[in-house]
């Protein structure tokens, strides 16, 4: 009787342990506590500074060499001057770009979206666009950069909420609690505008020093010709 008893106990103790080792687990989130990032030597808003952690891991290979490197290479100095003209690091910009278009001008999207930073006609209206300005990528980049600072200011440059509101709208980002969103195309494409972030980074960064070295250049060749006119000033009094 009692082996007749424990006999079941024992099964079911088997069983339970075969049901943990077959439940699968959670997948883990390596974004997890990241939204708020800040860089102190950075010249940029909170927003734009560099995502902790491998961020590269959100950027499938084969994603980025779906981007057309010649147009991104035609488009970078238009867009790094309007995004340093608004005080948004440019490696934010190209990283929503990257998602949003794939530098391609004339996307548009099943939901009506367009242009470079795609822009619903009422986004872009609230930047002073018109539906067809949208596809200028001049007016298209600048309006959707606004649309980016306008975000930090609203989520407090949180870099989570900051795509989530570009890409699902601020309402969606307040109404679940100043949270990302539960939808998976909201939450894939921050991962992947932050992986496109990491990745742009230190190309931004040596674009950076590149231009403060030709502004060191520049001014140094200034001051050589200002003081050689100085000296010659000086001889032709004295010769005077």
């Amino acid at each position: 009787m009692a082996r007749a008893a424990v006999l079941p106990l024992l099964l079911g103790l088997v069983a339970g342990c075969a049901d943990d080792r077959a439940a699968p687990r959670p997948p883990e989130d390596r974004y997890a506590g990241r939204g708020r990032l800040g860089d102190l030597a950075d010249p940029f808003p909170p927003t734009t500074a560099p995502p902790t952690g491998d961020g590269r891991r959100g950027v499938p290979p084969a994603q980025v060499r779906g981007i057309d490197s010649r147009r991104r290479r035609d488009l970078t100095p238009l867009i790094d001057a309007i995004a340093l003209s608004e005080g948004v690091d440019p490696a934010l910009v190209h990283a929503v770009i990257s998602q949003e278009s794939a530098y391609h001008p004339t996307a548009v999207s099943r939901a009506g979206a367009a242009g470079l930073m795609q822009l619903m006609p009422a986004t872009a209206a609230r930047f002073g666009l018109t539906p067809e300005e949208r596809f200028d990528p001049e007016r298209n980049v600048r309006a959707g950069i606004r649309y980016l600072k306008f975000l930090q200011r609203r989520f407090g440059g949180n870099l989570d909420l900051v795509l989530a509101g570009y890409n699902a709208g601020e309402g969606a980002v307040l109404k679940y609690g100043r949270q990302i969103p539960p939808f998976e195309e909201t939450q894939d494409y921050v991962r992947k505008v932050k992986g496109y972030y990491a990745l742009y980074r230190p190309e931004q960064h040596a674009a950076r020093a590149r231009r403060i070295a030709a502004d060191d250049r520049r001014r140094t060749r200034v001051g050589q010709v200002q003081r050689e006119r100085e000296r010659t000033r000086e001889r032709t009094t004295v010769g005077y």
